[in-house]
C-alpha cells in the first residue's frame, strides 16, 4: 500500500466489534514498529500486550476511555525505559560482535552511557516522550497496514499503570493504544491546508 493511501486509511477507532485479533498481528505490528527511528538508536521501548487485564486496565482510565478499552480485544501498553544506560549496555549485549564494530560497542558501553548521566530530569521526560511518539505512529500505521483499527489514549492514571500490569517502576507509561475491528464507518478528521502550516525564510 502507498504511504499516502495508508495515512489516509488511517482514523481514530473508538468502538469496536467483537471479532479477536490475532496475537501474530499483534506481534506483526510491533516488530514493524520498532524499525522507527530512535534517538541513539536507543530504542527505549516495552510494549506489554493487554487481554486478560483490560477490565483493570479500564478501570483506572478517564471517561468514555473507559467503555472504549472494555471494548477492544486488545490494549497495547507503551512504556520507556527510563534507565537510558542499562538500555544502552542491553543493545550492546544483545546485538554483540556479530553486529557491532568494536567503536560501536564502546560507544553503546561506555559513551552513551556517559552522555545519559548529564541529563536532567526535563532532558530525559523529553528525550523519551520523543522516541514513544516515533514508534507509537509507525505502530498505529502498522496495524492499519493489517486492516485493523486503533486509538491513542493518554486519559488514564498513569500512577497506577505499572501496578496494574505488574510492570517495573523502572519502566514509565507513555499510552495506550486500544486496538480491534469495527464496524463503523470512519470518516477523515479535518486537516489545515498544508500552506497554513509553512513558513518560508
Amino acid at each position: 500500500m502507498k504511504f499516502l493511501e495508508l495515512n489516509k486509511k488511517r482514523h481514530a477507532t473508538k468502538r469496536f466489534n467483537e471479532k479477536p485479533v490475532d496475537p501474530k498481528d499483534v506481534r506483526t505490528a510491533i516488530e514493524i514498529a520498532t524499525l522507527a527511528p530512535s534517538a541513539h538508536n536507543s530504542q527505549p521501548w516495552k510494549f506489554v500486550v493487554v487481554r486478560e487485564r483490560n477490565e483493570e486496565v479500564a478501570n483506572i482510565a478517564f471517561g468514555s476511555n473507559q467503555d472504549q478499552i472494555k471494548s477492544a480485544p486488545v490494549t497495547i501498553a507503551l512504556f520507556t525505559d527510563t534507565d537510558l544506560a542499562q538500555r544502552a549496555r542491553k543493545i550492546a549485549r544483545i546485538g554483540g560482535a556479530n553486529n557491532f564494530s568494536e567503536e560501536q560497542l564502546q560507544f553503546y558501553m561506555q559513551n552513551l552511557p556517559a552522555e545519559y548521566s548529564h541529563y536532567d530530569d526535563q532532558q530525559k521526560s523529553d528525550y523519551l516522550a520523543l522516541n514513544a511518539g516515533l514508534v507509537t505512529m509507525n505502530l498505529v500505521l502498522a496495524l492499519t497496514d493489517q486492516g485493523i483499527g486503533s486509538n491513542i489514549i493518554l486519559g488514564y492514571d498513569k500512577s497506577k499503570i505499572n501496578e496494574v500490569l505488574e510492570i517495573d517502576e523502572r519502566f514509565r507509561s507513555e499510552l495506550l493504544i486500544t486496538v480491534g475491528y469495527t464496524d463503523d464507518k470512519l470518516e477523515p478528521s479535518y486537516r489545515l491546508p498544508v500552506d497554513e502550516i509553512i513558513e518560508k525564510r
